[in-house]
Formats: structure tokens, C-alpha cells, sequence
């Protein structure tokens, strides 16, 4: 009997152990693993030791509007952009495969004017900064076709509400941590570098919101 009562707990602790991973893949009870925002943007490689990162988000969850024309979200009408500092730390090449590591700062930018453009990258830094964060990321290039991925692990270090439609937001909160998950393709008829399309995932990319009265 004693035997039989050990099984179970075994088998129970077992079932435990199995969906933990599960939990933590789904997000758990929270979803904080579930896709915050998605972004498009470019590179800008201005030495080997220097790297920009800018953009637009084109997708945020909880966000009905997110471009100043309703039916069309562009570089040119994103409510919501992001701009990214970076700095080389190391190269590392394998065969065809070459790992960039770097460090650097950035932040998400709303801007009410919606006047993004590609060929001037400042452009996508000049409205109210509504989440700033510093960052580490990984570059893995395939050198042989140009085509890369990026992962991001990003620190919130503020937020500042914003208001659209009369609903106040704020983007994440203050010591989050998150991923960003970048695939890329690079250009050799650079400016840019690359083209850039990503989604974010994680507590920081989450958006909070209440309704004003």
C-alpha cells in the first residue's frame, strides 16, 4: 500500500515537472511571453564599432490605432517608433556563420505627427520618448546568402504615458526585462546596412492601458 501511495506522489511530481516548461512557454497565467508589439525598420552600420537600429512598430497588442490614417501604417504615419544605439563588443566567425555580440541603449518614441522617414533615421527619435531601455543583443549572419537573425534582451529603465483616442498607455514598466526577436537581410548597396522585421515578447512589451473619464 505504502508502495502504491510513493508511486503516485512520483507520478504526480513527474506531471508537475513536465508541464512547468509548458507554463513558463505559454506564458503562464499572465501570457508574458505572448507577442507585445511587432516592428519594421532598418540598419545603419556607421563603423564596425557602431550600429543603429530604427523603426516603426506596425502591430501593438491592445492598441486599436497605431498609424494617423486608420487604413494604412507606414514609416510615415507610425504613431509608435523606435530608435537604437548600439556599440560592437565582439566578432565571432564560423565557417559561413558570423556572431556579432552588442551593447548599447534605446528607446520608443510617440509621435502624434507620424512623420517617419527611412532616409534620414533621426527622424524616428524626435517625438516624446515613452519607454527607454538598455539592450544586449546577438547577431547570427549566414555570410553566404546575407540573411540574419537577431535576438534582443531588453531592460526598461523608464515609461511615460501616452494618449491616443483619449485612452491613456504606458508600454511596460520600469526594471522589465524582454526579448525582441529580429530577422534581417543584408543590403549591399548599403545605406541601410539591413532591412529588419521583428516581434517582441515579455512583461516590457506588454502595454498597459485605462480609459480616461
Amino acid at each position: 500500500m505504502k508502495r502504491q501511495h510513493l508511486f503516485r506522489l512520483w507520478i504526480a511530481s513527474a506531471g508537475l515537472l513536465l508541464m512547468t516548461p509548458l507554463l513558463w512557454a505559454d506564458g503562464g497565467e499572465n501570457g508574458a511571453s505572448k507577442i507585445g508589439y511587432e516592428l519594421i525598420g532598418q540598419v545603419l552600420n556607421l563603423s564596425p564599432q557602431q550600429s543603429l537600429q530604427y523603426g516603426y512598430l506596425n502591430n501593438v497588442a491592445g492598441l486599436d490605432r497605431i498609424s494617423i490614417n486608420p487604413g494604412l501604417i507606414s514609416e510615415s504615419t507610425a504613431l509608435l517608433t523606435f530608435f537604437n544605439d548600439t556599440k560592437t563588443e565582439r566578432v565571432i566567425n564560423n565557417g559561413p556563420i558570423r556572431v556579432i555580440d552588442r551593447t548599447g541603449t534605446g528607446a520608443i518614441y510617440f509621435d502624434e505627427s507620424g512623420n517617419g522617414n527611412f532616409n534620414i533615421p533621426d527622424f524616428f527619435r524626435d517625438g516624446k520618448a515613452v519607454q527607454t531601455y538598455d539592450l544586449r543583443h546577438q547577431v547570427v549572419i549566414d555570410t553566404s546568402t546575407g540573411y540574419f537573425t537577431a535576438t534582443f534582451e531588453l531592460t526598461v529603465t523608464s515609461t511615460r504615458i501616452f494618449q491616443i483616442d483619449n485612452k491613456t498607455h504606458r508600454l511596460g514598466s520600469r526594471g522589465a526585462v524582454y526579448r525582441l526577436h529580429v530577422f534581417g537581410k543584408l543590403n549591399p548597396q548599403a545605406p541601410p546596412s539591413a532591412y529588419i522585421a521583428g516581434v517582441a515578447d515579455g512583461g516590457g512589451a506588454a502595454l498597459i492601458e485605462r480609459d480616461d473619464d
